[in-house]
């Protein structure tokens, strides 16, 4: 049953990355339609989706209630990072593809993937505590995430669609001094479009502002292009990098293991420290739906981030292809391990 409901979220995603490859393949596409799609999906239809998401889903009164299970998402986060960038550095991962690489391993795809496959798992029930991972999720990806790839550019900020010219990329060809010289502080980077939707949904929360019908569903309709537009960029630039792309190194590998084992682990150790450290016991279905949402694939806009960012555009799709595949299969692992210690929800 697990395993038939990841798959039923997973082909329509499959589907539509397929098709943005066919049409791409055919020529439909003109060579700068992909930097237009992407900049319009960052800058406007991304912060229309997560503005009208926080104001469907949230709600003020709940926010109380639930400080127990944002302390343990908070933590998951910030542990996350530091053994995400011990494992970088342990790896040896190149410039270019440093920052995709924690996002990987930190950062997944809980909304467009994750709401989904836990609300046909667990029932409303689930919602509030997914809620929590999703708030978490988006102040990590806009505020910490975007801003790592957006320090780690391809070496001279040369791009292509070749892996060979990255997998043995030297930071002997970079020049810091010219590169500090060249990095300006761009305020923008530390509050993206997509954070500032947020930020500016949680005042309309709070100060319980209205929203004009005919706004909300304007909104609404731009928030709902991100997932199939993002589908269908992954596959045009797949088709672009090519299906080599999605081949398996050792930075990949490591960006699947730290995405689908650690980074549940951590999650897991996180919840059980707050259990017999500090007393804190949780619901079992929000351990459930903090741990299952932890190992979700990784969030399908990273390849417009690392396209806007000018870092390795292939390597981030590959990641984004191989981590939704295995989502299939690592979904019904994780529930089976939590069924076999007694937690379920």
């Amino acid at each position: 049953m697990v395993f038939l409901t990841s798959l039923q979220s997973i082909i329509p995603i499959v589907l539509l990355i397929s098709l943005g490859y066919i049409l791409k393949g055919r020529g439909m596409f003109h060579p700068i339609f992909s930097g237009n799609l992407s900049r319009f999906i960052m800058s406007v239809a991304l912060p229309a989706g997560v503005f009208v998401s926080v104001l469907h889903h949230l709600h003020t009164s709940d926010l109380w209630d639930l400080r127990y299970g944002m302390l343990a998402v908070t933590l998951t986060y910030v542990i996350a990072y530091i053994v995400a960038f011990i494992m970088m550095k342990a790896l040896k991962v190149p410039r270019g593809r440093r920052g995709i690489f924690i996002n990987m391993v930190v950062n997944d795809n809980c909304l467009f993937i994750g709401l989904p496959v836990q609300i046909a798992l667990f029932g409303q029930d689930a919602l509030p505590y997914f809620l929590l991972y999703y708030i978490g999720n988006t102040i990590s990806v806009w505020m910490v995430g975007v801003f790592l790839i957006e320090l780690d550019p391809l070496p001279n900020d040369e791009l292509g669609f070749d892996n060979s010219k990255t997998d043995g990329i030297s930071n002997s060809t970079v020049d810091t001094e010219t590169k500090r010289k060249k990095f300006k502080f761009d305020l923008k980077k530390l509050l993206p479009p997509p954070l500032l939707g947020f930020f500016v949904a949680l005042i309309f929360l709070f100060f319980k502002i209205p929203l004009a019908p005919i706004l909300h569903t304007t909104l609404n309709y731009l928030g709902d292009m991100v997932t199939p537009l993002s589908l269908i960029y992954i596959g045009i630039v797949l088709h672009d990098a090519g299906l080599k792309s999605m081949s398996l190194n050792k930075d990949s590998i490591g960006g699947i293991i730290g995405r689908f084992v650690i980074s549940p682990i951590i999650m897991f150790c996180v919840i059980l420290g707050l259990q017999y450290g500090a007393g804190i016991v949780l619901e079992p279905i929000a351990i459930i739906t903090f741990v299952v949402q932890s190992a979700g694939p990784v969030i399908a806009v990273l390849p417009i981030v690392a396209n806007e960012s000018k870092s390795d555009l292939p390597f981030a799709t590959g990641l984004v292809m191989i981590s939704t595949i295995l989502f299939v299969v690592a979904i019904p692992i994780i529930m089976e391990i939590l069924t076999m210690i007694g937690i379920t929800a």
